[in-house]
Parts: structure tokens; C-alpha cells; sequence
């Protein structure tokens, strides 16, 4: 039942982590393309690029949510006595 709900967990994690790429990518295509239309004003993109900018952010934080969190310490090499 545990292997079973870290399964359903893990893949929450990732479906957040594929909506927030999927909107970011949206929203740089539909800047780039902005761009490519008013190449001498791209300040008429500006919301496009504010857009993307806080989709990227979005995409960064779903990817340290799912993220798995280790911790230890690990020592390699001959002896290996810890002193």
C-alpha cells in the first residue's frame, strides 16, 4: 500500500511539473512569434515575455517540489576511515 501512494504522489508531482512546462513553452512560442511580427517594437510583446517569465518560474518550482530531497554523506576512496 506505501509503494502504492508514493507511486500516486511521485505522479502528481510530475503531472504539475508537465502543465507548468506545457504553459511556459506556450507562452515562449507565442513570444517568439510576437517577436517576429513587430521586430523593430518588442515592447508590444512585453505581457508575452512577462507571461513566460512567470511560467518558467512556475515550471523551476514544480521541478524542486518533485525534486527528491537526499541527504548523507558519502566517501570514497581507499581507507575509508572517516578521519
Amino acid at each position: 500500500m506505501l509503494i502504492i501512494a508514493l507511486a500516486f504522489a511521485g505522479g502528481c508531482g510530475t503531472t504539475e511539473k508537465a502543465k507548468a512546462r506545457s504553459a511556459m513553452e506556450n507562452f515562449k512560442a507565442a513570444y517568439e512569434n510576437c517577436l517576429r511580427q513587430y521586430p523593430d517594437d518588442p515592447s508590444r510583446c512585453e505581457a508575452l515575455k512577462k507571461a513566460f517569465e512567470a511560467d518558467w518560474e512556475a515550471y523551476r518550482q514544480a521541478g524542486k517540489a518533485t525534486a527528491p530531497n537526499i541527504t548523507g554523506f558519502f566517501e570514497f576512496g581507499p581507507g575509508g576511515s572517516g578521519k
